[in-house]
C-alpha cells in the first residue's frame, strides 16, 4: 500500500521518507521485518523497540515509525504515539475491515466477559447473523475455530498486528456481527485504537492485574477508554463504579440493574433454581420479558442481562434472545461439571479473581447438598496482592481447601503458596503443589453429594512453569483418574 494512503488519520509529527513509497507489510518486531516492511519501534515497561531500529533496517526496513529521531541514517516518521500509530497503519493496511461488520460489540470488565460474549454470540446466531467472536478462550468465525494458543497468543485481546490480521480474515469470511472481550491491558496500551463499537457493555470492577495498571483508578481509567470508543455504552448500575464509569464514559450510557426501576434494563423476580439455572423477568420500556438461562448464580443474571441489554439496543426481538440463551446451556469453563458417573461432582471454573471466587463458591453452596473442597493457586509474575485475599476467602467459604499451583511461571511454587497461606486464619486447608496430585487428593477424600471446585484454569489446558509451557488438562486428569480409581 502507498504510504500516504497507510498514513491517513496518523498524528504526524515530523517526515523524512517519500510518501509515495509502497509498504509491503507492518510490524513491531524487528525480527519479522523483510523487505517493504515498516517498523514501529514501541517503549515498553522492559524492552524499547528503538534499540532493534538496527536490526529492523538490516532486514530491509523501507520506513521507521518511532516517537524520537533515530541516530541512524534512514527514512523515518516522527509520531506523538507510536502505538496509536501502529494501530491506525494497520487498520489504514487491510482497508478498515471494522467498516464491513453491521454490529460490533466490546465487553469489558474484571469478570463476566466471557460468558457474556459467548451469550452474544449466541443471541446474533439466532438473528441469522454470521459471527465473529474474539475472547479468552478462543477465536471464532462462526463455527471455526482460530484458537489463540495455536497462534502463540493467549491474550483476551490479540495485539494489534494478529487484531487487524484477524478482522481481515472475519472480513474475508463473511463474518457480520464482531463480539469481542475488550481487556484493560489492551485498552492502556492502545491495541485496537481506531476500532470503533456499536455498543461497549461494562461488567464489574474488582481487584486484579495490579502488576500492570498498579493502582485501581489507572484500573479504572483503563475499562472507561471503552467508552470513548463507542455509538452506545451498557453499564452494570449495580457496581460499586458505576457513578464513576458515566462520568467518564464519553458515549451515551444504558444501565443495567438487579430490582433497580431506574435502570433501562431491570431483573425483577429472579429464581434461582439451583444448579438448573436462573429466571428472571426483563423489563424495560414498561415491557415485560421472561428469561430463562440453564446456568446457575447470579452472575448469570448479570450477564445474560448485559447481553438482552445489547440485543435490544441494537434492535433485535425478544424471541431472538430467547432462542439465543436456549443454546447457553454450557460455557466451557465456566461452572463447568465434569462427566464422571461419581457420587460426588468436580467442577471446573475460570475464577481467579477474589471476586470470581466468591462468587463461584457462593452459587455452588446454593445447590450443594454435601461438602464444598475447593482447589486453586494463583497465578505467577502476577498481581500478588491478590493472593492472601483468595486464601481468606477460600477457607472461609469452603469446607476444605488444596492449595496448589497455576501457572507458576518464573515464580517459585512454594513461595506463591506462602503467599496463599499468609492471609489464611482458618486450619481447613492443605498445600500440595502439584496440580495433579492435588486433583487426586480432592477426590480421594471427597464423600457422596460434595462437590470438588477446581478454580483458576477454566478453559486453560496448559500450565506454564520455570520450564516452559506444557499441555495439561484439568478435566482430563479428573476423568483419568477417576476411572483408574473405579477399576
Amino acid at each position: 500500500m502507498e504510504l500516504k494512503k497507510l498514513l491517513q488519520d496518523v498524528n504526524l509529527k515530523e517526515i523524512n521518507v517519500d510518501l509515495n513509497v509502497e509498504i509491503e507489510g507492518i510490524t513491531q518486531d524487528s525480527r519479522s521485518i523483510k523487505k517493504g516492511y515498516a517498523f514501529v519501534a514501541l517503549k515498553g515497561a522492559h524492552i524499547d523497540g528503538n534499540k532493534y531500529i538496527p536490526s529492523a533496517i538490516n532486514n530491509g526496513a523501507s520506513l521507521i515509525v518511532t516517537e524520537e529521531k533515530p541516530e541512524e541514517d534512514c527514512p523515518y516518521i516522527i509520531v506523538d504515539n507510536p502505538r496509536q500509530a501502529l494501530s491506525q497503519m494497520l487498520s489504514n493496511f487491510y482497508s478498515r475491515p471494522q467498516d464491513s461488520f453491521k454490529f460490533k460489540v466490546g465487553v469489558t470488565g474484571t469478570n463476566g466477559k466471557t460468558s457474556t460474549s459467548v451469550m452474544l454470540k449466541n443471541i446474533f446466531e439466532a438473528a441469522g447473523y454470521k459471527v465473529g467472536l474474539i475472547g479468552t478462550m478462543k477465536y471464532l468465525i462462526g463455527d471455526e475455530e482460530y484458537n489463540s494458543e495455536s497462534q502463540g497468543n493467549l491474550l483476551t485481546t490479540p495485539d494489534s498486528e494478529n487484531f487487524w490480521s484477524l478482522l481481515n480474515l472475519m472480513r474475508e469470511k463473511g463474518v457480520e456481527v464482531l463480539v469481542m472481550e475488550v481487556s484493560s491491558h489492551a485498552l492502556a496500551l492502545d491495541k485496537i485504537y481506531s476500532m470503533r463499537f456499536n455498543v461497549g457493555i461494562f461488567t464489574n470492577l474488582t481487584r486484579d492485574h495490579m502488576d500492570f495498571h498498579h493502582d485501581f483508578e489507572n484500573y479504572l481509567e483503563a475499562k472507561a477508554k471503552l467508552f470513548s470508543m463507542c455509538d452506545t455504552g451498557i453499564i452494570n448500575e449495580d457496581d460499586p463504579y458505576f457513578e464513576k464509569l458515566k462520568e467518564m464514559s464519553l458515549c451515551p450510557v444504558k444501565t443495567y440493574s438487579i430490582d433497580k426501576d431506574v435502570s433501562d434494563f431491570t431483573a425483577k423476580n429472579v429464581r434461582y433454581k439451583g444448579a438448573l439455572g436462573v429466571e428472571y423477568e426483563l423489563l424495560t420500556n414498561s415491557l415485560i420479558f421472561r428469561i430463562r438461562v440453564d446456568i446457575p448464580g447470579t452472575f448469570t443474571v448479570y450477564n445474560s442481562l448485559a447481553a438482552a441489554s445489547v440485543a435490544l439496543t441494537v434492535g433485535l426481538g425478544y424471541d431472538t434472545i430467547i432462542n439465543g440463551f436456549k443454546k447457553t446451556h454450557r460455557i466451557e469453563g465456566r461452572i463447568d461439571r465434569v462427566n464422571i458417573d461419581a457420587p460426588y461432582s468436580v467442577i471446573i471454573d475460570f475464577a481467579h479473581t477474589p471476586d470470581a471466587m466468591e462468587n463461584v463458591i457462593s452459587t455452588v453452596k446454593g445447590f450443594a447438598k454435601g461438602r464444598i473442597i475447593t482447589l486453586f493457586g494463583c497465578g505467577g509474575d502476577r498481581d500478588k496482592t491478590k493472593r492472601p485475599i483468595m486464601g481468606k476467602i477460600s477457607t472461609e467459604m469452603s469446607d476444605y481447601v488444596i492449595i496448589t499451583s497455576d501457572n507458576s511461571r518464573s515464580e517459585n511454587k512454594d513461595e506463591i503458596i506462602r503467599d496463599i497461606i499468609s492471609g489464611i486464619e482458618k486450619d481447613n486447608f492443605e498445600a500440595i503443589a502439584d496440580r495433579s496430585e492435588a486433583i487426586h487428593k480432592a477426590m480421594d477424600i471427597a464423600e457422596e453429594d460434595d462437590v470438588i471446585l477446581c478454580l483458576g484454569k477454566g478453559h486453560e489446558e496448559y500450565e506454564i512453569d520455570e520450564f516452559g509451557k506444557h499441555r495439561f488438562s484439568e478435566r482430563e486428569t479428573v476423568i483419568e483418574y477417576y476411572n483408574r480409581k473405579r477399576g
